[in-house]
């Protein structure tokens, strides 16, 4: 089975897709998430600034969000 995981940047809601001017590159993301999920990939999406934990826990990410780790 495929897995996908989005890290998303700190935003309102968990998908970015609300408040008074919404993205439509966010919409159509959060739609193409949907059916991925619907077609039975293992989709995963963590909020910055909800989840903050999820970040921590993955190296990667957390490797990505202090830049004086990275290599240039």
């Amino acid at each position: 089975m495929v897995d996908v995981t989005v890290f998303d940047l700190a935003m309102y809601c968990s998908t970015g897709v609300c408040g008074p001017s919404v993205d439509p590159k966010l919409v159509r993301f959060a739609a193409d998430l949907s059916w991925l999920a619907y077609k039975g990939v293992n989709v995963e999406r963590f909020n910055l600034a909800q989840q903050p934990a999820a970040f921590a826990a993955d190296s990667e990410v957390k490797l990505r969000l202090n830049p004086r780790q990275m290599n240039p």
